[in-house]
């Protein structure tokens, strides 16, 4: 959690990155057509950097023009070097924060929430600052809200004796709530999983369902996401795509952290899927099958984050040869998420790698090279 903000500046870095990574990928002219989608093969050897940048696997589950793919590369676990399987389950993190964003929005719709309206007239006394926090700011990242992942996740050893370490939504907040404001809401960008935890527990309030039935009603069920649930206080995966790691302790020693109780993260980080159903998700999302019109507009109304990166409501954007591409990261114990879709081509990318927090600079930018290879397109395709 604490390291999907660099995740997030990173995700700056695909416009540059479509014209460094070599051959693999040539970024067309802004001005001309996007290059034809790569071979299967292409991607597979762009996969297989990211392991030689020292990640254990990867699973790349894309959509273009050749259809829907995915390939792997290197091992699901490191006991018996399995491969990963394609079509297995993983922990999307911050990805996470895209459905619950739709799901405060499809409420908007109904009438129970007002996107401007303060937090305060839902979860009275939750918080306990002065000055009045919107709905729209937590969905932007622009609250002003401490991050209590800086306290819980604060390093690979703490996040691993932590494991079956279980939390309340309101404990969490509490964490984040002992810090004054970082920024007046509404100026400036502040990357905050607290945002999406009270995002959380305001569609209970309001709806007195449980946010994984919420979830069900108005995402999973609407885009047919039947390999996607919320896993809550349970640490196992019911099909796990790869085992996950992190680098722990002095010598750094890659340690399976597969199972992991992730109450800590609830709403911001808890959602469970595989790379086709992230991929379904954002398709059904950005097509309009979601939300109505308005709401996805504003959804899209993206403000800057970082320097060639801008955050809408739980939904970032960037440009990747001429075009807006729109999407997500997210990195939590053991497991890495990159997923990006351009709705002008209709091509989708999910890159997932088996190391969430603690990999490489070099096995992240071999990634992002990945989406860029599979969203610009690879001339030598033909």
């Amino acid at each position: 959690m604490r390291l999907v903000h660099r995740r997030a500046v990173a995700a700056a870095t695909l416009v540059c990155l479509a014209a460094s990574v070599g051959s693999a990928v040539a970024a067309p002219d802004p001005q001309t057509s996007i290059a034809a989608p790569p071979s299967t093969a292409a991607l597979v050897q762009q996969a297989e950097r990211i392991v030689a940048a020292g990640t254990p696997g990867v699973v790349v589950g894309t959509r273009d023009e050749r259809g829907r793919r995915t390939v792997v590369a290197g091992t699901g676990d490191l006991r018996t070097d399995r491969a990963p399987r394609p079509h297995g389950q993983f922990r999307v993190g911050s990805v996470t924060k895209s459905f619950t964003a739709v799901v405060v929005l499809s409420l908007v719709a109904d009438g129970r929430i007002e996107l401007d309206a303060p937090v305060a007239r839902y979860l009275p006394g939750v918080l306990p600052y002065a000055e009045p926090i919107s709905v729209r700011e937590l969905l932007q990242h622009r609250s002003g809200l401490s991050d209590y992942g800086d306290v819980l996740w604060a390093d690979p050893e703490l996040v691993a004796r932590s494991r079956f370490a279980d939390h309340e939504p309101a404990e969490l907040v509490g964490i984040a709530t002992r810090e004054p404001l970082q920024a007046d809401p509404g100026t400036e960008f502040g990357y905050s999983n607290t945002d999406y935890v009270l995002l959380g527990m305001l569609v209970e309030r309001v709806t007195g369902n449980d946010y994984a039935d919420e979830l069900e009603r108005r995402v999973l069920g609407p885009a047919h996401l039947r390999d996607t649930y919320v896993s809550g206080h349970g640490p196992w995966l019911r099909r796990p795509a790869m085992r996950g790691y992190e680098a722990v302790g002095p010598t750094a020693r890659l340690t399976d952290l597969t199972a992991y109780n992730m109450s800590v993260a609830p709403a911001s980080g808890d959602i469970v899927s595989t790379a086709r159903d992230v991929n379904r998700f954002y398709a059904a999302l950005l097509d309009g099958r979601l939300l109505p019109d308005r709401l996805l507009r504003e959804m899209r109304e993206a403000l800057p984050a970082f320097p060639g990166f801008d955050y809408g409501l739980g939904l970032g954007r960037t440009e990747l040869c001429g075009q807006e591409v729109w999407g997500h990261v997210g990195g939590v114990p053991g497991y890495g998420t990159y997923s990006f879709t351009d709705p002008r081509s209709d091509r989708q990318v999910t890159v997932v790698i088996n190391q969430g927090m603690t990999q490489s600079a070099a096995a992240e930018d071999a990634a992002y090279a990945l989406v860029a290879l599979e969203l610009c397109g690879d001339p030598a395709a033909g």
